[in-house]
Formats: structure tokens, sequence, C-alpha cells
């Protein structure tokens, strides 16, 4: 299977159209709702034809990507479907990390194949995601006969498999794997927000107290890359400082209120990994009880 339409070509959909032309993949067709955006996206990937009909844009294909909003995914593929948009044999995909195959099945009841392949990665741009793509993990879930082909894809986006033993095929599944995405991706930038609050109380520029902890983000995402989340702890948890820990909180108390909320619930999943670390239990204790009161 080479030859591959993408439907819905906007930032990750031109991102991966483009990798997999450079790869060797044929793409022959590049729907978007407007002839214009269409034109822009095959001038993107550098080939294919540029159409508004999801349907014709499907029969020229043996891979069909839908790589819409995930919310109108269903509705593209069930619409694809009853236009007889699918080849049989065919291989269709959504990238959509938040959902399963059943967002496919219309095209399972055209006699084609489900794939679902997730890159572990933002994709702010579709110049970005040219970058930033190859050399992620993928997510890769599909019906046993489209197996190789979806991984065949993958390796050509110079994607890694990430192997999730105890996965199901079910929304539960693709549900806390996305929220994985989200948390450490998402919500790490709501969490930099959250640390430049403080320096905010205090009267800091928030630009320019975001310039001031960038170096500390970035060498704390080196040691964690370097070393894995529970050896790249240091702080006031890892070494057991109770009294440090309590003044933060007795200063919010008085300053800023409305940070400790948050504040407590990071620090209980710190001092998890610290005693995963091996502060004794003792100290463990001594924490939980500080940030419970």
């Amino acid at each position: 299977m080479k030859t591959v339409a993408i439907i819905g070509a906007g930032r990750v959909g031109g991102a991966v159209g483009h990798l997999l032309a450079r790869a060797g993949y044929s793409i022959t067709a590049v729907m978007r709702r407007t002839q214009e955006a269409a034109s822009s996206a095959v001038s993107f990937i550098g080939s294919g034809r540029a159409t508004t009909d999801a349907a014709e844009a499907a029969r020229s294909a043996e891979i069909v990507l839908i790589t819409t909003p995930d919310g109108a995914i269903r509705s593209v593929c069930e619409s694809i479907g009853s236009s007889g948009g699918f080849r049989k044999g065919a291989l269709v995909l959504h990238l959509s990390g938040a959902h399963s195959l059943d967002l496919l099945d219309a095209a399972r009841e055209a006699g084609a194949l489900r794939a679902v392949i997730h890159p572990l990665q933002s994709v702010p741009s579709r110049e970005q995601g040219i970058g930033n793509i190859p050399g992620s993990f993928f997510r890769i879930e599909a019906d046993p006969a489209a197996l190789p082909a979806a991984r065949d894809m993958v390796k050509a986006l110079g994607g890694i498999e990430l192997m999730m033993p105890k996965w199901s095929t079910d929304r539960e599944s693709a549900s806390l794997y996305h929220a994985g995405a989200v948390a450490v991706s998402n919500y790490f930038v709501a969490l930099v927000d959250y640390g430049l609050a403080f320096y905010q109380v205090l009267g800091a520029d928030k630009q320019e107290a975001l310039k001031a902890v960038l170096p500390l983000v970035k060498g704390t995402l080196a040691n964690i890359e370097r070393l894995g989340t529970t050896e790249a702890l240091t702080g006031p948890i890892s070494r057991g400082d109770t009294e440090t820990i309590k003044g933060h909180l007795d200063a919010m108390r008085k300053r800023a209120p409305e940070l400790l909320p948050l504040y407590r619930g990071l620090a209980k999943r710190t001092i998890k990994i610290a005693g995963e670390r091996g502060l004794p239990d003792a100290k463990v204790r001594e924490l939980l009880q500080i940030i419970e009161e």
C-alpha cells in the first residue's frame, strides 16, 4: 500500500502528508472544505490533487488518512462510506489520540481495514510538525490485517511504536493514553504558568519571570532525560525538609491563598516520588501530615 488520500489536511495532516511523500508514498488527493485550503495543503505537501469531495479523494487511494478534528472523524467516515468512497481492502486511519477504532466502523462495514496512529508530539504548525514528528513515539492500534501497513507508515514517518501490553480496544484505554499526553504537555504549560504566579505575587513581570525560570526548567528536563523522574527529583521534599515546606504553606496562606490547592496536590505526588527514591517512611508520613493540615 503506497497511495494515500488525506481528508482534512490541517496542521497534523499536512505535516504527515509531507513526511509520507518524502518517504516515497504517493499522495493522490488532498481534501479540505474549500478549494483554496486544499490547494494550499497540496502546495505544502508537494503532491496530490486538491479537492473538496472527501469520497472522491478516498476512492483514489489504497490508504485513507482522516485527519479532521476529532469531533468530525466519525461523521466524515460515515459520509465517505455511504458515498462508496472506500475501496474493499483499503486501509483507513485516523490520528486522534483520544479515540479508538470505533470512529472508523463505517469503513469496516464498507470492507476496509481500520487503524489508528498517533504521535506523542505537539504539532503547533505544519512546518514544525515536519521537524517534531520524526523520532517521536506513536500509539498504533489496528485491525489485525492492518497492523503491518500501519507499522510501515509509522516507520516511514520516523516514528517508534510505544508498546502498551495492557491496552484494550475501548474508549477507556484511549482516554487514559491521551490523558497522559495532556498531563505532560498541556498541563506542563499550565504548571510553568502556575510557578510564574509566585513571582507575580512578589511584583515581578511575568515575561521577565519566565526568562528567569527557563534555565531551571531546561535543566530539570535534561535531568529527567538522563536520570528518569525518580532520580531527577531534587528540592526540599526529596530531602525531607519539613521546615521549608511549612514556610511555603504559611506564606501562601498569608499572601497567596489561591495558590494553595494545586501546591498541596503537587506536593503529595512529589512525596510519593521521594518515597520511591528512598526518603524514610517516617519523613513521608510527616510531610503528608503537614500538607494535609
